[in-house]
């Protein structure tokens, strides 16, 4: 049913799915700029938060009940994604999701290379079955900052088990869970509706109030959210953060 596609110095997974094709279109970084947003508009998509449980739901911060949902689409290997989450994200989410403005999303897009992108991905999902969402943004988090130690170390899987401790997973959760047919499933039919529905092609990319768009500074990320909370009706920003 699958074909492994995966290939580490020490193996991590013994199977997965086949999204090869989909990652030889993607790029990190490669749209990251405010011109090209401003230069493609995309049209506006209806937008839909996915429900599941645990690992198979969307990692979502802020008020389900925001006028605002913004979801992000990124790679725990891609370098933009993580000067977004360093530089970027702490001042919008302080600003937007915190005070209940503005419903975050997290959906994985891997980029080369891919067997980490997808391990990468598949720890922090698991971490969400024992720990919720916390703990899911907790490994993302630990991903984004260490990325040169875990991608370019001696043994990924060494270091990756180092961050996977931190929400408590032991040796053998991490071998459960890189073997889970149904997150790498899920993991594909996430990258295939963004390529199709959004049209994404790199990372980080964003979708306001269901609009792609391609935003590097905390500058645009906030005029563009003002925008989007103006045409809804939700400047005043008074709900209440329940995350």
């Amino acid at each position: 049913m699958s074909q492994t596609i995966f290939s580490l110095r020490q193996p991590v997974f013994k199977s997965g799915v086949a999204i090869a094709a989909s990652l030889a279109l993607i790029a990190c970084g490669g749209a990251n700029s405010e011109s090209s947003a401003e230069s493609t508009p995309a049209e506006p998509t209806e937008t839909a938060e996915i429900q599941g449980e645990g690992a198979l739901s969307d990692m979502a911060l802020g008020n389900p009940d925001a006028k605002v949902t913004v979801i992000e689409f990124a790679s725990v290997t891609c370098p933009h994604c993580a000067t977004f989450h360093e530089d970027i994200f702490p001042a919008i989410k302080e600003k937007y999701v915190d005070t209940g403005k503005v419903r975050f999303i997290f959906r994985e897009f891997p980029t080369a290379p891919a067997n980490l992108s997808v391990a990468g991905s598949m720890l922090a999902r698991c971490a969400a079955d024992k720990g919720g969402p916390d703990a899911y943004f907790l490994i993302l988090g630990s991903l984004f900052k260490t990325q040169q130690t875990w991608i370019y170390g001696e043994s990924p899987r060494t270091e990756l088990l180092k961050i996977a401790s931190q929400a408590g997973m032991d040796e053998a959760d991490f071998d459960a869970c890189v073997k889970r047919e149904e997150l790498l499933d899920f993991l594909n039919e996430n990258i295939n509706e963004a390529a199709d529905k959004y049209k994404i092609a790199s990372t980080p990319s964003f979708v306001v109030n269901g609009q792609t768009r391609h935003l590097n500074s905390v500058e645009a990320f906030s005029e563009a959210l003002d925008e989007a909370l103006e045409k809804a009706g939700g400047t005043d920003g008074e709900e209440a953060a329940t995350e």
